[in-house]
């Protein structure tokens, strides 16, 4: 039905200005209908009025549609959303000053097996029936939350609705069909703590992952399912109850006591229900990490050594603090999981209850664990009802990582023998044929090697306000590294 204008009558009397008055112009029927109030519109008029309407349907508009996801994740979804629109891409080269720069092919991984990955062109497209290139880049976050995909281009304005409706469904489909979302993932970072797009996030595989896997005494195993297990195994009642998803927790002991085998087993447990699971290569990345994760909610962020980063009241301290503060809201579902083997190094503001809901520490088992972990590592070599006192007495308060390097030595023994079978002397031996190894692992370091004071007092000297600094950063955490696996 065509539209009727309200006409005064003074207006009606005068001479009608049909280059001054604009109509709507629809399809309607089989016949060409022109308007007939306030009067007859003259055909020339109606001819001007129509190339008034192409000249503005071919003017050009810009479109910038930012795709709120960790670009890569959104480039997925973008060629998804192109081959549901129109069945293919068509990718264009990009015209340079040095000649047509052929468009990028970019090999995405979409899980940790090999023959997931996606293909996906990334720079100029051609959209059929539409005239303009259509690209993709990109850029920092508007508000300074990581990376984004933006799908930007000056097209038609007649074409406009086809660019957003790309945009769109592109945002659909990365919302529905994340290939991060739920998934378990190694986070790698660049020397400034930033998302490195030179080392994408790798998948985990965590299938083989049990929790048998994990073994410690009764009350460590009900603290960390209490505190870290049950709320991704029982979110929605969780949150019928109004429980905070947003949780701080700190695992902290010596070396090789279960702290990253904890991680694998969280990020078991967080694929199974629904959780993102962001395992952090370097802690300074904790924000970029966060700010991932805040994307994938409920998610986890394990970030290992800690006091890497917040040993002292300095800016770096005052950062972190204020990362947790703020990147992670009261309202955030993000469980941040961070590990020490120093916790009598970090500054005391970290431990304040509110940004550490729950401090874990991880000891060396007892002898009842010590049982548990040899019957583990054997592998089923050991009699269902083979005594263990002798060798559960000999490793009583050793860490995991020796007690299995004894139980491998047993191995040996056992076939030396030309036995099938473990039996507790077999291990009993080999532990106490470790007992130099063991004493120099377990020898505390009372004082800073030289490698670590030339570190520290290069990084006060430089600073860490630079590229510079940053080196020294990482040459303080080489020297840790070292020191860690000595």
């Amino acid at each position: 039905m065509a539209t009727v204008l309200e006409i005064s009558p003074e207006t009606k009397k005068a001479k009608i200005q049909w280059d001054k008055l604009d109509v709507p112009i629809e399809h309607l029927g089989r016949a060409i209908t022109l308007p007939s109030e306030p009067g007859k519109m003259p055909l020339e008029k109606a001819v001007e009025a129509l190339n008034r309407k192409i000249a503005d349907e071919n003017q050009l508009v810009r479109v910038h549609e930012i795709i709120d996801a960790f670009p890569l994740d959104a480039l997925v979804a973008f060629v998804k959303a192109m081959t549901k629109l129109y069945g293919w891409a068509s990718p264009v080269a990009t015209p340079s000053f040095f000649g047509p720069v052929p468009p990028q092919m970019l090999s995405v991984k979409t899980g940790f097996r090999d023959e997931e990955v996606v293909q996906c062109p990334h720079g100029a497209f051609r959209l059929p029936g539409v005239d303009e290139v259509i690209s993709t880049s990109f850029i920092g976050h508007p508000k300074g939350q990581g990376h984004v995909l933006v799908i930007h281009t000056a097209v038609k304005k007649r074409d406009k609705h086809l660019v957003l409706e790309l945009a769109n469904e592109t945002r659909a489909i990365v919302k529905a069909q994340s290939i991060y979302r739920g998934k378990a993932i190694r986070l790698g970072v660049d020397d400034g703590g930033n998302l490195d797009f030179h080392n994408p996030p790798e998948f985990m595989d965590v299938t083989e992952m049990a929790e048998d896997n994990l073994i410690f005494n009764e009350n460590i195993t009900h603290q960390i399912d209490t505190n870290i297990l049950v709320p991704m195994r029982h979110t929605a009642r969780c949150r019928s109850l109004r429980i905070p998803l947003r949780r701080g927790v700190l695992l902290e002991g010596p070396y090789g006591t279960g702290k990253s085998l904890l991680a694998r087993l969280a990020a078991r447990i967080a694929e199974q229900n629904g959780w993102t699971f962001v395992l952090l290569d370097r802690v300074q990345g904790l924000k970029a990490a966060l700010e991932f994760a805040n994307r994938y909610a409920p998610s986890v962020v394990f970030a290992e050594d800690i006091d890497r980063i917040a040993s002292e009241r300095d800016n770096a301290t005052n950062d972190l603090i204020n990362t947790i503060d703020g990147v992670v809201s009261k309202t955030s579902e993000i469980m941040t999981i961070l590990t020490t083997n120093f916790a009598d190094k970090l500054n005391p503001v970290i431990l304040r209850p509110g940004r550490l809901d729950a401090v874990i520490s991880l000891k060396a088992p007892d002898q009842d664990t010590v049982k548990k972990l040899i019957r583990y590592y054997s592998g089923g070599l050991l009699e269902e009802n083979a005594p263990l006192d002798r060798s559960a007495k000999e490793l009583e308060d050793q860490i995991p990582a020796s007690i299995r390097e004894c139980v491998e030595r047993a191995k040996l023994g056992m076939i030396g023998r030309g036995a099938h079978h473990l039996v507790d002397l077999d291990v009993t031996i080999a532990a106490q044929t470790m007992k130099n190894h063991l004493a120099l692992l377990n020898k505390k370091v009372e004082e800073e090697t030289d490698a670590e004071l030339l570190a520290k007092s290069l990084k006060n000297v430089v600073g860490t306000g630079n590229g510079t600094g940053q080196k020294i950063d990482r040459i303080h955490d080489m020297v840790e590294q070292v020191r860690d696996n000595m």
